[in-house]
């Protein structure tokens, strides 16, 4: 808690003061994007984001491109004085994009990761374990892996894994989303419960699905299954949806299901990171778009949103 100061502020200091709902100063709020270009962009430091999420391939210093990807996006999140989350899942490579790969191995791609750019940072063993990949496309993750007859099992196999490679940081158990029908992902869930070792201090919901219809009940039933108080939730990523796949929402939905995130660590208060997704806007050619800025560099209406920290109930 922060000690209280005997000191006037000026009036204008006062009502920019207020703008911040009590809420906010009780979380740490950052972005999950793939572009080493945020932390650059002159609209990116007046958000005050304290923290960053990146995406990488499991295998990512066996494939250049992606390497040299993140290479980038570390640089500039570091010069940002930003504590990087790393959040792993499937390769990139064509040949093995749709299989899970052995403990050993994984543990193996962890260790080299950790040698060439060192332990300095939160890892997320697997991204959003409980979507599978539709056919043909990378998206989502190997049918080993999102699949609860399986997938539970090897997961809580890679957190075991991931904390004894990074020993002392931060990391988080489990990236869940929680989808319109969260049954399946409450399942997943307690399967991997069952299968893990110790008591995981973090975890990790994508909780789109709420925030996007002004809901808290998935993220509700997802808290209620860790089912443990010490616990950190994090919401991995999180935020207002302008489109998807296709289905157009626009700016001003978008804008209040981020308020409507803001107001959750007040309802939850196991909440203590947004890491919201995701600062850059997409072009029209895009099926989805959750941008904060559009490609033009131009500002949203929740880029203020986030600016101001402005929170709503949420009211389903």
């Amino acid at each position: 808690m922060r000690r209280l100061v005997a000191t006037f502020l000026p009036i204008a200091a006062l009502a920019a003061a207020a703008l911040v709902p009590a809420s906010a100063s009780a979380v740490t709020v950052g972005i999950s994007d793939q572009q080493a270009s945020t932390f650059t962009n002159p609209l990116y430091a007046p958000l005050k984001l304290k923290v960053a999420r990146y995406i990488a391939p499991y295998d990512v210093l066996s494939e250049p491109g992606e390497k040299q990807k993140l290479d980038s996006w570390i640089h500039n999140a570091k010069l940002a004085h930003q504590t990087m989350l790393i959040s792993f899942e499937h390769s990139r490579l064509s040949s093995k994009y749709n299989k899970a790969p052995s403990v050993a191995t994984y543990t193996k791609a962890l260790k080299a990761f950790k040698k060439k750019y060192g332990p300095k940072f939160d890892i997320s063993p697997w991204n959003e374990v409980n979507v599978c990949q539709a056919a043909g496309r990378m998206e989502g993750q190997p049918a080993k892996i999102c699949k609860s007859a399986t997938g539970p099992k090897l997961v809580a196999q890679y957190y075991s894994a991931a904390k004894s490679v990074f020993v002392g940081r931060k990391v988080v158990a489990i990236d869940i989303l929680d989808g319109f029908n969260v049954g399946g992902a409450v399942s997943y869930l307690r399967k991997f419960k069952k299968y893990v070792k110790g008591t995981p201090k973090y975890w990790g919901i994508h909780n789109y699905s709420d925030t996007n219809r002004g809901s808290t009940s998935r993220t509700s039933r997802l808290i209620k299954e860790i089912n443990n108080k010490k616990s950190e939730v994090w919401l991995t990523e999180t935020g207002g949806q302008l489109k998807l796949r296709g289905v157009v929402a626009g700016e001003a939905k978008a804008a209040q299901a981020l308020k409507c995130m803001f107001s959750m660590p007040k309802k939850f208060p196991q909440i203590k990171r947004l890491y919201i997704y995701q600062f850059n806007g997409a072009d029209s050619s895009n099926d989805f778009d959750a941008g904060l800025i559009g490609p033009d560099n131009s500002t949203r209406l929740g880029y203020d949103v986030v600016k101001k920290r402005q929170s709503a109930t949420c009211h389903a």
